[in-house]
C-alpha cells in the first residue's frame, strides 16, 4: 500500500471482478477497504477458474488483497442495521450490484446517503446503472463487446465463430472500468474535502471500453472527415514501427518514426547511408510497405542482443523497447527495478509471485496484505463500530454474521 488514501474507509459490497478490482485499487493506495460478504457463500470469485488452493483462486488472491472481510447477512433486519453502522463510519461505499439488488438490500444511494450524507457512493457495473440494459447481469467479455471490441464473427455451417486470424479476447472492461471508477472516487474525495458534499457515481465498464478505443473510434464515426492525404496508422506493414528479432532470439519493438530518433539510430549503428530513408516532409514516417528497408533493419537488429539494444536505446535516445511475453517480464531489469513483480507471503499458499503497484510514490514501499478468508475480520471490524463480544456471539448464533 502506498498510503495515499490512508485514513479513508471504504465499504465494498458485491461479487466478481468489477467491484473487486475497484476495491483492490483503492486498498493498494492505503484505503481501509471493508469487504462485506454473505455468510453463506461470500464472494464466489474465490473458486472461479485458476486457483492455488480451495478458496484461493488467482482472482481472489489478486483482486481482494489489501482488504478486510466481514461476513454479514444483509437480507436480515439485524444485518442491515450492522451495515448501516458500518456505512456511517465510512467515507466511500462501492458496489457492483446491478438492477434493483441494492434497493432490496437497503443499499441504494438514497438509503445510504440518508445514513451518511457525505458518502461517496460508486456503483460500478458492466453496463451501468442507467439505460435500457441496466438490469442485465454481465460477465467480462459482454462489457468488451458492447464497447465495440467484439472480434470479427462469421457463421459457417450454422455455427457462429470468430473469423480466422483473431487474437485472444482482451477482457478490457474489468480493467479500465474499475480504473475509471477509482479515478472518480479519488476525484469525489477531493471535492468532498473541499465542500463536505458526497455524491453518486455510475460507472459502466462497457462505456470505459468504448472510451478507450478513441484512436480507432473517431475515424470510424467520422469517415468523410478523414484527410486522405494524411499519414495512416503505420503497422503492420511499416518498417520503422515494427518488431525485430535480436541476436539472442528475443524481440524488440522499434519505433523510430520521428526524424530525430531515426537519425539517432543511424548514428548509433554507423549507417549514415540510411539517413535519407526518412521523409522530412511529414511529422512521422512509418516506412510503410518498405520491405527492403525492413529486411535491412532485421539484419542490423540481429547483430546485438536484446540487452545490448536497450543499452543503445538509453545511450542514444532511440525509441526501442523489449517485446516481452508474460513469463519474460519477471526477468526484465527495468520492471524488476520498479517492483512490478514481487513476492507475497501468503498464509495458506506460501511464497507467491504477484504483481506490484504501477503507481510509485518515492519513499513509500509497496506491501501486500493478503486477501482475506470469508469473514476473517468480522469481529475486528464490528468491534470497531461498537459491537460487544456478547452481541457478536448472539449474532453468530443466529447466523447473521460469520
Amino acid at each position: 500500500m502506498t498510503g495515499l488514501l490512508e485514513g479513508v474507509r471504504v465499504v465494498e459490497t458485491g461479487v466478481l471482478m468489477t467491484v473487486d478490482n475497484l476495491g483492490r485499487l483503492l486498498g493498494d493506495e492505503g484505503a481501509d477497504v471493508v469487504k462485506v460478504e454473505s455468510p453463506q457463500l461470500g464472494d464466489y470469485l474465490r473458486d472461479i477458474m485458476t486457483r492455488f488452493a480451495p478458496g484461493w483462486s488467482a482472482f481472489h488472491v489478486m483482486l481482494n488483497r489489501n482488504k478486510r472481510s466481514v461476513a454479514v447477512d444483509a437480507r436480515t433486519d439485524e444485518g442491515q442495521r450492522l451495515l448501516s453502522r458500518l456505512i456511517a463510519s465510512a467515507d466511500v461505499f462501492i458496489t457492483g450490484n446491478v438492477g434493483t439488488t441494492n434497493e432490496k438490500l437497503g443499499l441504494d444511494y438514497e438509503t445510504v446517503s440518508r445514513v451518511n450524507p457525505e458518502i461517496v457512493y460508486c456503483q460500478a457495473t458492466g453496463f451501468g446503472a442507467a439505460g435500457p440494459y441496466a438490469e442485465v447481469p454481465t460477465h467480462g467479455m459482454m462489457m468488451d463487446e458492447l464497447g465495440g471490441s467484439a472480434p470479427q464473427l462469421e457463421t459457417v455451417a450454422g455455427i457462429t465463430r470468430e473469423a480466422p486470424g483473431q487474437g485472444p479476447p482482451a477482457s478490457l472492461g474489468v480493467v479500465v472500468g474499475p480504473l475509471h471508477a477509482a479515478f472518480g472516487v479519488a476525484a469525489a474525495l477531493v471535492r468532498k474535502a473541499r465542500t463536505g458534499e458526497g455524491c453518486y457515481l455510475d460507472v459502466s465498464c462497457a462505456d470505459a471500453v468504448l472510451a478507450a478505443t478513441w484512436v480507432a473510434a473517431l475515424p470510424v464515426f467520422n469517415p468523410t472527415m478523414v484527410d486522405p492525404t494524411g499519414p495512416t496508422s503505420g503497422p503492420p506493414g511499416s518498417a520503422k514501427y515494427q518488431h525485430y528479432a535480436t541476436k539472442d532470439g528475443k524481440f524488440v519493438l522499434f519505433c523510430a518514426i520521428e526524424a530525430k530518433f531515426w537519425d539517432h539510430f543511424c548514428d548509433a549503428v554507423g549507417r549514415d547511408d540510411l539517413r535519407g530513408d526518412h521523409r522530412r516532409d511529414v511529422v512521422v514516417d512509418f516506412g510503410e510497405d518498405d520491405d527492403a528497408l525492413r529486411g535491412e533493419l532485421q539484419r542490423i537488429f540481429a547483430t546485438r542482443t536484446l540487452a545490448e539494444w536497450m543499452d543503445v536505446a538509453v545511450a542514444h535516445d532511440i525509441a526501442i523497447g523489449p517485446a516481452l511475453q508474460l513469463a519474460e517480464t519477471r526477468d526484465d531489469p527495468h520492471l524488476a527495478a520498479r517492483g512490478m513483480v514481487i513476492t507475497e507471503r501468503h498464509p495458506v499458499i506460501g511464497a507467491l509471485e504477484t504483481l506490484g503497484n504501477p503507481l510509485s510514490v518515492p519513499g513509500a514501499e509497496f506491501a501486500v496484505r493478503s486477501a482475506p478468508s470469508l469473514g476473517e475480520h468480522t469481529d475486528e471490524v464490528l468491534g470497531q463500530i461498537g459491537c460487544t463480544s456478547d452481541e457478536l456471539a448472539r449474532l453468530r448464533s443466529t447466523e447473521v454474521i460469520r
